[in-house]
C-alpha cells in the first residue's frame, strides 16, 4: 500500500510540473504573438505609399499627352495640347529627366511638315536604361487647359458713370493704365468705384509727339535730372499707391536714351514696379537696361487704329496667346471697346487661354 501511494504521488507531481510547463509555453507563445502583432501594427506599410507608376507613364502625365501614335520610323508619336510651344514642352521634358533620372540624348525642333503645327524629336534613356525615341507634335486643334495667358488693359484718359458701369460688368480681370497727373478732382474717387481692376501708371516720356499741352501730365524728359525723374516716379506712386507697374505713354525717344531709362527704372524698382514698353521702337534699350538692373520688363504692342481694325487686332492677339503662351490686348478705354472684349473670356477659354492681369503676364 505504501508503495502504491508513493507511485501515485510521483504521478501527481509529474502532472503538476507538466501543467505548469504547458501554461508557461502558452504564455510565451502568446507574448510572442502579441509582440509580433504589436510590431506589425506599429511598422508602417511602405508598399502602400510607393509610386509604382512606370517612368514613361509619369513622363506622359507630366507633359499631359493627349494622344499616342506609332510611326513607320519606329518612333512613338506623342500629341501634346496646343497653347504651349514645342520649345516649352522640350524644356519641360528636359527638367523632368533631370529630376527623375534618365538622360536626354538628343532633341531637335522639326520643320518642313505642313501637316504638323509644331514638332520635335526627342531621344532619351530611362533610369532603367531603356531607349525612348519620341516625336512630339503640338496639336493644332486640341488645346491644353489653362496653358496660355492673355492680359487686357485699357488706356484711361477719362472716366464717366457709363464707363464705370460698363467696366464693372466685365467678368474677367483687367488693367487700367492711368496717368496720375493733370486729372480732374473727381477722377480718383471715380477710379475707386471701378471693381476687379489692377492699376498701372501710364507714364508720359520723351517723344516728338509731346507739346506744351502735355506739360500738366508731367512727362519725363531727356533734359530732366535724376532727382527730377525720381520725384515724378515717387509722386506717381503716391497718387496711385496700388499701382503694380509702369507702362510708357508716347516715349519713342525716351526708350533710346539709356541714362533717362536708368533714372526712371531705378526708382520704379525701389517702389516694386515692373516696366512695360509700349513705344514699339525697334531701337528701344529697355530690355538691356532692365537686365542690368535685374528688373522685370517687357515690350508689348498696343492697338493702333492706323494699322488695323480693332476686331483684327483682338483676333491676332488671341491667336498669339495660343501660339506663344502669352499675349496682351491694350486698347483705349471707351464703351465701344469694352463691348468688343466683353465676351472675350469665352473665346479665350475655348482655346485653353486664361485671362490674367498684367502682373501675371510680366512674370513669364
Amino acid at each position: 500500500m505504501k508503495k502504491l501511494k508513493h507511485v501515485l504521488a510521483i504521478f501527481i507531481v509529474l502532472g503538476i510540473i507538466s501543467g505548469v510547463a504547458f501554461l508557461l509555453q502558452e504564455t510565451s507563445i502568446g507574448e510572442k504573438l502579441f509582440n509580433r502583432d504589436s510590431v506589425a501594427a506599429t511598422v508602417p506599410d511602405t508598399t502602400a505609399v510607393q509610386d509604382t507608376t512606370p517612368f514613361v507613364e509619369k513622363l506622359k502625365n507630366h507633359l499631359e499627352v493627349v494622344q499616342t501614335q506609332k510611326s513607320r520610323k519606329k518612333r512613338e508619336i506623342w500629341v501634346l495640347g496646343n497653347g504651349r510651344t514645342i520649345t516649352h514642352y522640350l524644356l519641360q521634358a528636359q527638367k523632368f529627366f533631370r529630376k527623375n533620372g534618365g538622360e536626354v540624348l538628343y532633341m531637335e525642333e522639326l520643320h518642313g511638315d505642313p501637316t504638323v503645327f509644331q514638332s520635335a524629336s526627342l531621344d532619351a534613356l530611362t533610369p532603367e536604361g531603356d531607349t525612348l525615341k519620341l516625336t512630339l507634335n503640338v496639336s493644332d486643334n486640341i488645346f491644353k487647359n489653362n496653358a496660355s495667358y492673355l492680359s487686357i488693359a485699357f488706356q484711361v484718359t477719362r472716366l464717366t458713370p457709363e464707363l464705370i458701369v460698363a467696366l464693372n460688368e466685365l467678368t474677367f480681370p483687367y488693367d487700367l493704365m492711368v496717368t496720375p497727373f493733370g486729372m480732374a478732382e473727381t477722377f480718383f474717387p471715380d477710379l475707386d468705384r471701378v471693381k476687379n481692376k489692377e492699376l498701372v501708371i501710364w507714364l508720359l516720356m520723351e517723344s516728338t509727339s509731346l507739346d506744351s499741352r502735355h506739360n500738366r501730365y508731367r512727362p519725363v524728359r531727356i533734359h530732366h535730372t535724376e532727382q527730377q525723374i525720381e520725384s515724378v516716379i515717387q509722386e506717381a506712386k503716391t497718387l496711385v499707391p496700388n499701382a503694380k507697374g509702369i507702362a510708357t505713354r508716347f516715349a519713342e525717344q525716351a526708350v533710346e536714351h539709356r541714362q533717362l531709362l536708368q533714372a526712371t527704372l531705378e526708382p520704379a524698382k525701389e517702389n516694386g514696379l515692373w516696366f512695360l514698353d509700349l513705344s514699339m521702337n525697334a531701337k528701344s534699350k529697355v530690355r538691356e537696361t532692365c537686365k542690368d538692373l535685374s528688373m522685370a520688363c517687357k515690350t508689348a504692342t498696343p492697338y493702333n487704329p492706323s494699322n488695323s481694325a480693332l476686331d483684327d487686332y483682338i483676333k491676332r492677339k488671341l491667336k498669339a496667346a495660343a501660339k506663344s503662351g502669352m499675349s496682351t490686348i491694350i486698347i483705349p478705354l471707351s464703351e465701344a471697346n469694352i463691348a468688343k472684349v466683353k465676351s472675350i473670356d469665352a473665346k479665350a477659354a475655348a482655346q485653353g487661354t486664361t485671362i490674367v492681369n498684367l502682373s501675371t503676364f510680366m512674370k513669364y
